[in-house]
C-alpha cells in the first residue's frame, strides 16, 4: 500500500511539475533537454573555445535525471545557454539543490548542438487533429505535417519562442518548426496538449 502511494505521489508530481514548469507556453524561451544516453556534456567559454566544464551524465543515466537547457541563442552549431539545471525527481532535494548551485554559474556557457531533444505531448488522436509543424516560424507559413502521436524532436534552430526541429513521422524525415505551446523539455512526457482541433 506504501508503495502505491509513493509511486502515485511521483506520478503526479511529475505530471504537474512538466506542466507548470517545463511546458509553460507563456515562457519566452526554447526549453530543451540534453540526451542523457549519451557519456558527458561539455560546457565551453566560447564558440570554438576552451573546455569549461564536462558534466558526467552517466553518473545522471536515470529516466528520472536530466539536464533541463534553457536556450539564449544558437550560432553556427553552438548553443549558448541562458540557463541549466538538473533534475531528480526520484533523488533527494538537497543534492539537487547543491548541483544547480553549482551550474547556476555556467549561465552563458556554450555547449555543441548535438543531442539536444524537445518531446511533444504523449497523444494519440488522428494526425489531423494532432500537432502541426510548420515551415517557417509563423502560424501562417505552410504546415507541413501534423502528428497525432508523441514524437522525440531533434532541436535545430530557435526564433524567439519557436523551435525548428527535425523528426521521422509514418517512416519519412521531415524538419519543421514547432511553436512553443507544444514543447515539451521532459526526457518522458506529461505535458499538456495544445494542438489544431481542425482538419
Amino acid at each position: 500500500m506504501k508503495f502505491k502511494i509513493f509511486i502515485f505521489l511521483v506520478l503526479n508530481f511529475s505530471t504537474g511539475y512538466s506542466q507548470n514548469t517545463l511546458g509553460n507556453p507563456t515562457e519566452n524561451s526554447v526549453k530543451c533537454y540534453f540526451d542523457n544516453s549519451m557519456s558527458s556534456l561539455i560546457l565551453y567559454d566560447a564558440i570554438n573555445g576552451e573546455k569549461s566544464k564536462i558534466l558526467n551524465v552517466s553518473e545522471t543515466g536515470q529516466k528520472t535525471q536530466w539536464f533541463l537547457i534553457t536556450v539564449g541563442q544558437i550560432k553556427n552549431d553552438w548553443v549558448q545557454m541562458k540557463e541549466i539545471s538538473f533534475f531528480d525527481l526520484l533523488g533527494s532535494i538537497f543534492k539537487t539543490d547543491s548541483i544547480n548551485r553549482e551550474l547556476s554559474k555556467n549561465k552563458g556557457k556554450w555547449i555543441k548542438l548535438d543531442n539536444l531533444k524537445i518531446n511533444t505531448p504523449d497523444i494519440s488522436v488522428p494526425d489531423s487533429l494532432g500537432i502541426p509543424f510548420y515551415s517557417e516560424p509563423d502560424l501562417n507559413s505552410e504546415i507541413i505535417c501534423k502528428s497525432g502521436t508523441f514524437l522525440i524532436l531533434r532541436l535545430l534552430d530557435v526564433h524567439e519562442t519557436w523551435a525548428k526541429v527535425s523528426f521521422t513521422h509514418n517512416k519519412i524525415n521531415y524538419m519543421g518548426w514547432i511553436e512553443k505551446e507544444n514543447q515539451c523539455a521532459f526526457p518522458w512526457t506529461s505535458c499538456p496538449f495544445h494542438g489544431s482541433t481542425e482538419n
